[in-house]
């Protein structure tokens, strides 16, 4: 299959019933974003990038979960843990309504509000109006917990078009387990049916640890996914954060191999899919950024070296910098941090004894970056 032919596959007439339906309401509740969301390809075609923004307003959160590669940015892990505190300048409103400009004027168009959970901000609404749906298609990770039939509604309501729900085993101990949260599975299978009750967009996630491919309780929640129309991204784990001492986790090429063949099957994807017609590899920096709570832009959520700082930086110099580093620019089959081992080997090296991420720039990623 060619570029072209893959690209048609995208189309507006290979959409299902379902999938028109959904494009057309966000046509005419927000005609903006979908032009933008339908331009994507065409600037991939072009060879511009399009990123995904993850904004880390707050990481607090309500769960203590295993494989968590935030834990590392929470103040309870930096107060009692490694006994000293936050002092760098933290995101405001302001700042989330300037990143929105700058990413509007470069014609970006999807932001996922993230953490943390973000259903125990206090201020959830007011950040899903800083970046404002009418100019972005906005996307709010969370683990359930405080999804209810009310609470989907309302954020619906404020112009949450999608959440992405966490789902670590389709067998509830291990979910639970997984999650250091009893009855969490629970929460999260309510949290299927509210989301979808109130006409949100919904996909799954999932992180895979090594092994877990060739489990019967992995491709039954591929099924159950697929079953209910639902997308099911699948997360590699990452030695960082709390998985930092845990490289067994890691996945191996038959792992990897095996998603892959059940994607031919379910409604499966990972940071890997070919997505908008165009096969990007690893998608640090091309397909997606995060901008966290000191307003540092990383290439992806699990690597801790920052692109520069939002308050000295334009973004559109942030970027540019990032597609000139030769461990992010260039194309790559697999993923950097998941799966090239002396990129992991750098990567613990440099963050290691550190207390504050991600590490500012010129002391992880630089203009002097080199492959080995």
């Amino acid at each position: 299959m060619n570029h072209q032919e893959q690209v048609v596959l995208l189309s507006e007439q290979n959409l299902t019933p379902d999938e028109k339906k959904k494009r057309e309401g966000l046509s005419k509740k927000y005609p903006h974003v979908a032009k933008k969301l339908a331009n994507i390809s065409k600037m991939e075609d072009k060879g511009e990038i399009s990123p995904i923004i993850r904004i880390e307003k707050s990481y607090l959160c309500n769960f203590k979960c295993t494989h968590c590669s935030a834990e590392y940015y929470m103040d309870r892990h930096l107060e009692k843990v490694l006994k000293t505190k936050e002092d760098r300048a933290q995101m405001t409103l302001e700042d989330i309504k300037n990143i929105s400009k700058q990413a509007d004027e470069l014609g970006l168009a999807r932001f996922v509000i993230t953490g943390g959970e973000p259903l125990v901000m206090r201020d959830f609404d007011a950040v899903v109006e800083a970046i404002d749906p009418n100019k972005h298609y906005v996307i709010s990770d969370t683990n359930g917990w405080f999804l209810d039939d009310k609470r989907a509604k309302h954020i619906k309501s404020i112009g949450v078009s999608k959440v992405q729900l966490s789902l670590d085993s389709f067998i509830e101990k291990e979910h639970d387990s997984f999650r250091n949260k009893p009855h969490s599975y629970k929460k999260v299978m309510r949290a299927v049916d509210a989301a979808l009750n109130a006409d949100l967009n919904l996909i799954l996630s999932t992180v895979l640890v090594a092994g877990r491919a060739k489990t019967k309780g992995f491709e039954d929640m591929c099924k159950f996914a697929t079953d209910r129309n639902i997308g099911l991204y699948v997360s590699y784990a990452k030695p960082v954060g709390s998985a930092t001492n845990h490289p067994e986790w890691v996945i191996t090429k038959e792992d990897a191999d095996i998603v892959r063949e059940l994607e031919k099957k379910y409604k499966v994807f990972t940071h890997m899919t070919p997505s908008y017609g165009s096969f990007k590899g690893c998608i640090t920096v091309k397909g997606i950024i995060t901008i966290t709570s000191t307003n540092e832009v990383t290439p992806c959520p699990y690597i801790d070296f920052s692109l520069g700082n939002l308050r000295q930086t334009p973004l559109k110099e942030v970027l540019a910098r990032g597609m000139r580093n030769p461990w992010l620019g260039p194309h790559r089959p697999d993923c950097l941090i998941g799966e090239d081992p002396s990129f992991i080997k750098l990567h613990q090296e440099k963050t290691k004894g550190i207390t504050h991420l991600p590490l500012p720039y010129g002391q992880g990623f630089s203009d002097e970056d080199k492959l080995f």
